[in-house]
């Protein structure tokens, strides 16, 4: 089961690469609403792979963490310390692409997020200095969008190399990758774009950022919120070295549970 979870998860961000190069010609930062809006109405079956960029991406997010969660079960780690260190890595930098790709929707829901990021950053010692990295002041989404497009995915790719010693995705699980992907677009609704000027009451986060917004939202502080969103990763890295695994694993199961009720219930 762990082996075709992990096959599957790497074809799905196969998947999630090969649908978003094909819509990444018709975006421009300078104009990204618009872009988006071409996209969806103008750009010939520009609607359905953005959908499947999409759900290949939310599918890929989903397998890797049910592929955490199979190894987390086991009783044994079968694998390099060098190897579980990129993939913790590899996770986190799957957290930050699935989040720059929100923002990129350019529409109220991505601002929003953008700025309870901006926010964090900003009043966080430290990591404060890092906000030129993602925020300029002459086109707003240029730097999430080059992160996006180059930079993360390319790291990515390389931890995942480092984690699994290939890039080579098989046919049979690309196959089984496309049709889930398709399968969810054609059951399931992506998220509305939230045009400016529409009158809405509450905007959404990308569903695992709905903790830190609410607690934001409930004035805590950014310090602490972000050390409450590092921890999982931290637990994870103490997980391989550490001989009381199933303390971490219970530790690490409370976060989930708590991080969970945060995000459905405290607003």
């Amino acid at each position: 089961m762990s082996k075709f979870t992990s096959h599957l998860t790497f074809a799905l961000f196969f998947v999630s690469m090969l649908s978003g190069l094909v819509i990444v010609f018709a975006y421009h930062p300078s104009t990204a609403l618009q872009s988006v809006q071409k996209i969806n109405f103008l750009l010939p079956y520009g609607s359905f792979f953005r959908k499947l960029h999409y759900f290949s991406s939310e599918l890929f997010t989903i397998f890797l963490l049910l592929h955490i969660g199979l190894e987390l079960s086991k009783n044994r780690i079968f694998i390099t310390s060098s190897s579980w260190n990129y993939s913790v890595f590899g996770f986190v930098l799957v957290i930050i692409l699935m989040f720059s790709g929100f923002v990129l929707k350019a529409d109220l829901s991505g601002n929003g997020a953008a700025q309870v990021a901006f926010n964090l950053i900003k009043d966080t010692p430290f990591i404060k200095n890092l906000l030129p990295l993602i925020q300029d002041n002459t086109v707003f989404y240029y730097k999430f969008f080059i992160w996006h497009i180059l930079f993360l995915p390319l790291i990515l790719g390389y931890a995942i190399y480092r984690h699994t010693d290939t890039l080579h995705v098989k046919t049979e699980y690309l196959s089984i990758a496309i049709g889930i992907s398709i399968l969810a677009l054609l059951i399931f609704t992506m998220p509305r774009d939230i045009i400016p000027g529409v009158d809405i009451k509450n905007l959404s986060s990308p569903w695992f950022f709905l903790g830190a917004e609410n607690l934001l939202l409930k004035a805590w502080a950014p310090f602490l919120i972000n050390l409450i969103l590092i921890t999982p990763f931290i637990l994870l890295i103490v997980y391989f070295y550490t001989k009381r695994k199933n303390i971490t694993k219970i530790i690490l199961a409370i976060w989930v549970i708590l991080y969970f009720l945060v995000s459905v219930l405290f607003k």
